[in-house]
């Protein structure tokens, strides 16, 4: 009965890996194909207006030196950004390497506690 419940076990937590690695490769891959909405927005950002409740918090030159600081990362943010789509090639390797890795620590865990079962059951035998 003790080997039953553990190989379910074990069972359940790969399951769970791999739910968990698909779908943090899928939201990756999804808002990397995405972000080349965003490529070009950079001269728009500049536009857009302060709240008014920010001028009741900060003074107009912390305001003017943020938005100046800005301007001047967006375009580095920008190309960045450009390159992302590209990138999105890499992620099903690595997801696969990284599902890898996490299945061979579940089977080792598992053949562990499957001996630890089994050295404990044959002491109850004698």
């Amino acid at each position: 009965m003790l080997y039953a419940i553990s190989w379910f076990l074990i069972l359940a937590l790969l399951a769970i890996w791999s739910v968990g690695v698909w779908g943090l490769h899928s939201i990756a891959a999804w808002s990397m194909h995405g972000i080349g909405a965003m490529v070009g927005q950079s001269s728009r950002m500049e536009v857009l207006p302060i709240p008014g409740w920010v001028g009741l918090w900060f003074p107009a030159d912390l305001v003017l030196a943020f938005k100046t600081s800005a301007a001047a990362v967006l375009p580095w943010v920008e190309s960045l950004l450009s390159t992302l789509p590209a990138l999105a090639d890499w992620l099903a390797p690595v997801a696969w390497i990284v599902w890898g890795i996490g299945f061979v620590l579940l089977a080792l865990g598992a053949l562990t506690l499957h001996a630890v079962v089994s050295m404990t059951h044959g002491r109850r035998a004698q």
